[in-house]
């Protein structure tokens, strides 16, 4: 079985106190080893990153609201070219790539050099919740599993539990794959979110660990 490392949306604007809309607790020193292990063992590392405009539906300072008529009303955060949209410092690999929010790109070619070894990260753009919003996450996925020709078994982290980490590790499971929680390397925003949250991984078939679990 293959083992593919997870990054959440380990970002500035969430994971650092002076971001826009920090996660309380966000363990960067755990998300840093993550990855530091990852690619010291030659794992390959899928991952989403939060990417707005600066008129984002989802922020207070526009009128825009979302497709069913959503107004979260957030901070501005992640807005793409920013400081906070950039990745918390130490969790890229040396080589990674940013797969944009598209309705169609050629995936292929890097899907060949993850199975290579030659890019160690790939990073899906999103705008709502769940990595698979971006619709090239989906095919990349089944693409990659199909070129490794075993089972993947996927190592889910990042921030918040209760939000979009718990999107795509339900995601993950819902599609059949083998998903682990490292709960100690993930920080949700209220306790109660993030305990509905989990139990409704574990329904779903999400094992939860802690990162000296998943690092032997």
């Amino acid at each position: 079985m293959r083992t593919i490392f997870v990054d959440v949306d380990v970002q500035r604007d969430f994971c650092e106190p002076s971001g826009s809309l920090y996660v309380k607790g966000s363990p960067t020193d755990a998300m840093r080893r993550l990855v530091a292990y990852a690619v010291a063992r030659h794992i390959p590392i899928l991952g989403s990153v939060d990417s707005h405009a600066w008129d984002a539906w989802e922020f207070a300072s526009t009128s825009a609201t979302g497709p069913n008529g959503e107004k979260p009303n957030f901070p501005e955060h992640c807005v793409k070219g920013t400081p906070g949209w950039l990745k918390v410092d130490g969790t890229l690999p040396p080589r990674f790539r940013f797969v944009p929010n598209v309705a169609s790109a050629p995936i292929a070619p890097i899907v060949d050099e993850v199975v290579r070894g030659e890019t160690q990260g790939v990073y899906f753009e999103k705008e709502v919740y769940s990595l698979f919003v971006n619709p090239l996450a989906d095919p990349f996925v089944k693409a990659l599993a199909e070129r490794y020709g075993e089972p993947l078994s996927f190592v889910v982290f990042g921030v918040a539990t209760d939000y979009c980490v718990r999107a795509a590790a339900l995601g993950l499971a819902e599609r059949g794959y083998t998903t682990t929680l490292v709960t100690d390397a993930s920080a949700g925003i209220t306790e109660e979110g993030v305990a509905k949250a989990l139990q409704e991984m574990r329904a779903a078939g999400v094992k939860l660990a802690t990162s000296s679990q998943v690092t032997p």
